[in-house]
């Protein structure tokens, strides 16, 4: 996932001591020579001190008239206070605090009323579209373009009370957002169960090392730990007890249901967008949203992951019949990943716990670092560098010994860690800085003395999240609006992560990335055989589930209807198994609710399209370290949002995508 910190809508606050001059000196900085002087009753004075110092900056750009004055000048003021306002979205997900989040709060009012003051400034806006009559470059022109209709969908055209309304409402969806993930968090961590070791039949050693402590062996809410509930428990009743436990978080079923329960906050949300779309001029929040994306029309969405489920439905029908009938009972949604591990260890011969133990966190990195390497010609070398938790690891990414940017890697589940996985940006390109990105996952940690084992799943979502952070640093656009994933629209932005997922999954990476922990061999060909042999694995009743939150996206947004009964309704079209009445699922949907792919996740699906597209070509053309391979790197990765996305698509690969390459690499007939 690529999350990016929206700066007007959802924008974040600062970790900085304010210092009187309208910039810091122009140097590559080091997050971390920030966050050891982090102070929390520091930073609503900060923020406030420095949007003023902003205001100024845009009062001087509105009285410009060259590409300098006004594009630069408000692009490097917006980059400097961009950089800042990530560290501290960034700590407040991955090390969050009560202290701290209540100073958090406090700043997002006033970072989105100075982002509404600058988006709705009409002298700015003039200034903007005047640069349309002076000698610019074909980049130059196409970065004034998409500004200029940025500001357009900003409200720059609203006045008076309508104007301050629409303002308010991008104050409180700010709000609102920051209180979705904490209430996912708190909810998360407030469940525990103390277990015996009798409980756990079908738990092996590395499974039993994620859940013990002193005391004896706990249960959590964390992703691994449910995740190995989930597939590995024999016991029915415990499976069954922490199912419900996971899929009621944030909601009025929950623990402690009056401090968590995510519905009026959901409610709340929903009705802003609409409202915000309606000032604009458009039917409904759909609309609004993919003005900034590939797509023409809700309807274009809507009949593309139709036509999904048309193709996936049956297959997934006859998936879960085999596994209905090899279980032997009335499935219920607790059963699924059991009782598919053990239909897929009968079916290939194999379970994933034997896949885990070839696959230590060293020495999965190092392939990943030589896949990289061997991709896109430059290097990724570890470097010792203070850090804001001991957890996180420093990456330099090189060409020639030449620094290209850092990547800061924070892999391992923490309790005061938002769950899920994501790349987000904290430092562009531009003349003065090289590009910074942060990596987060939630895996698997190292435990009494042995390194983090990772199953194969985990790999995936690291290369998926290295494919986001190499698209932000190896951008060779100099302008931040435009530089590497800034400015790329949501339904492309999937494309370079969803690519990266392929090459895991290839026989000469795996070897780089896998030594047994004990024989130190690498994964044996029998096995790797088994693994390609199941990756398609009940594939049809995945894809159906992906296009059942796509389509329930698209549809709540269009605001007619309660957002459960719109999933009651997308779930007659494309479920195949029963959901239980406990089920909150949506009140921890953080992509939609606290992300940025509100009526936009069926980016996924449409940029993995463009990912099978792309994969195949490379393949075709020489695979790995190709000229194809650079040709993805030179006119997708290096391009970013400098120019229309589908025109980048197709300088790469000669035309457009095709659905087709979707469904074989799913495995799913046509």
């Amino acid at each position: 996932m690529y999350e990016k910190y929206y700066r007007i809508a959802c924008v974040n606050s600062i970790i900085f001591f304010y210092q009187t001059k309208l910039f810091l000196e122009k140097q590559q900085i080091s997050i971390m020579n920030l966050t050891p002087n982090f102070q929390p009753k520091n930073i609503v004075h900060s923020i406030e001190e420095l949007t003023k110092e902003g205001l100024k900056i845009v009062a001087l750009a509105e009285k410009s008239n060259d590409w300098n004055g006004v594009i630069t000048a408000t692009d490097d003021f917006e980059c400097e206070l961009g950089r800042l306002t990530s560290v501290n979205s960034h700590l407040n997900a991955v090390m969050f605090t009560d202290e701290f989040n209540e100073q958090y709060e406090k700043t997002l009012p006033i970072i989105t009323n100075f982002y509404s003051d600058i988006s709705s400034n009409k002298a700015l806006y003039t200034a903007y579209k005047n640069l349309k009559n002076t000698s610019l470059n074909k980049q130059q022109q196409y970065i004034l373009q998409e500004s200029i209709d940025g500001f357009e969908l900003s409200g720059v055209g609203l006045e008076g009370e309508i104007s301050d309304r629409f303002k308010a409402i991008k104050e409180r969806l700010s709000i609102l957002s920051n209180n979705f993930s904490k209430h996912v968090l708190k909810s998360t961590n407030e469940w525990k169960k103390m277990v015996t070791s009798d409980m756990l039949k079908g738990y092996g050693e590395v499974e039993l090392a994620k859940i013990q402590t002193d005391e004896g062996y706990e249960l959590n809410l964390q992703v691994p730990v449910y995740m190995d509930v989930m597939t590995y428990l024999d016991n029915r009743e415990l499976r069954e007890e922490v199912y419900r436990a996971y899929v009621s978080r944030a909601s009025e079923l929950g623990i402690t249901s009056c401090d968590y329960d995510n519905k009026s906050v959901m409610d709340e949300i929903l009705t802003l967008r609409q409202e915000m779309a309606s000032i604009l001029g458009f039917e409904n929040y759909a609309q609004l949203s993919i003005q900034s994306k590939m797509v023409e029309s809700v309807e274009q969405i809507i009949n593309f992951l139709m036509n999904l489920v048309k193709c996936s439905k049956p297959q997934a029908e006859a998936e879960l019949d085999e596994l209905t009938k090899y279980a032997g009972i009335d499935l219920q949604p607790w059963d699924l990943g059991f009782y598919s591990e053990q239909l897929k260890e009968k079916k290939f011969g194999f379970k994933k716990s034997d896949l885990t133990p070839y696959f230590p966190e060293k020495k999965v990195l190092e392939g990943l670092f030589l896949t990289i390497e061997r991709l896109y010609q430059v290097s990724v070398m570890p470097v010792t560098e203070p850090t804001y938790h001991s957890d996180v690891k420093v990456l330099e990414i090189k060409k020639q010994d030449q620094l290209i940017g850092k990547i800061y890697l924070d892999l391992y589940a923490r309790e005061d860690k938002r769950g899920g996985a994501w790349m987000s940006d904290y430092q562009p390109l531009s003349k003065a800085d090289k590009p910074i990105a942060f990596v987060v996952c939630n895996l698997n940690s190292p435990s009494k003395g042995k390194p983090a084992l990772f199953e194969f799943d985990e790999i995936v979502t690291i290369f998926h999240e290295f494919g986001h952070a190499l698209h932000h640093v190896l951008t060779k656009v100099e302008y931040p609006s435009a530089a590497g994933i800034s400015g790329v629209p949501w339904d492309g932005v999937e494309l370079p992560s969803q690519y990266m997922e392929f090459f895991c999954y290839e026989r000469d990476v795996i070897k780089q990335m896998s030594e047994h922990i004990d024989t130190k061999k690498p994964l044996p060909d029998e096995l790797y055989s088994k693994l390609i042999d199941s990756k398609n694995f009940q594939s049809a009743m995945g894809m159906l589930r992906q296009c059942e939150f796509s389509l329930w996206d698209v549809k709540t947004h269009l605001g007619v209807k309660d957002t459960y009964e719109v999933l009651t309704e997308v779930r007659d079209q494309t479920a195949i198994i029963p959901a239980i009445d406990a089920n909150r699922f949506l009140n921890t949907f953080g992509h939609i609710f606290s992300g940025g792919y509100a009526a936009g996740y069926f980016s996924y699906k449409w940029a993995e399209v463009l990912a099978a597209d792309a994969y195949y070509y490379v393949q075709e053309n020489g695979g790995i370290g190709s000229r194809a391979s650079l040709d993805f790197l030179h006119n997708i990765l290096e391009k970013g949002g400098s120019q229309d996305f589908m025109f980048s698509y197709k300088a790469f690969r000669g035309k457009k995508p095709e659905i087709s390459a979707l469904l074989q690499s799913n495995g799913i007939a046509t």
